[in-house]
């Protein structure tokens, strides 16, 4: 049985099609003449910008297993946070589209309660007789930079 912890999950609300909507259905977000509905409530949904946000206390594992899945299937760019739980670190999961079907997905813990990324002291160190470059190395390879969300608004 999952533990269940707090999971926000976003993407731009012009991805939105029926096959997503029956998706965000599941994980009990309401739709009135084929919008999402916004709630303060439990789950928590909004619209701002032309970005959609689900915030779920109660997320299976801080996660939506189902609906990641099919946004990664279908392309779609999505940032989701977990909390901390138990065992389980916080955790940022960003997925952007690729050109030629080459997505991406980076999974970073983060530390805390923050959106700051987890840095291992001990790798730094280790890299620091080697120069900058070698920690800009690291720092490239571990913490790639990538698209905001933002830049996959399309104006309606």
């Amino acid at each position: 049985m999952p533990d269940y912890f707090t999971g926000t999950i976003s993407f731009p609300v012009s991805f939105m099609d029926d096959e997503v909507k029956r998706a965000l259905e599941n994980e009990e977000v309401k739709f009135e003449d084929g919008e999402p509905v916004e709630s303060t409530g439990e789950p928590e949904v909004y619209v701002e910008k032309g970005i959609f946000t689900l915030v779920n206390m109660k997320a299976a594992y801080g996660q939506f297993e189902e609906l990641e899945n099919l946004l990664r299937q279908k392309g779609i760019p999505f940032d989701r946070r977990s909390g901390q739980a138990y065992e389980f670190y916080p955790e940022l999961v960003i997925f952007r589209p690729g050109e030629n079907g080459a997505a991406r997905s980076l999974y970073l813990p983060l530390v805390g309660s923050s959106d700051e990324p987890g840095i291992i002291a001990q790798d730094i160190k280790d890299r620091i007789p080697q120069g900058i470059e070698a920690i800009q190395a690291y720092m490239d390879e571990h913490f790639p930079s990538y698209p905001p969300l933002n830049d996959y608004v399309q104006e309606a």
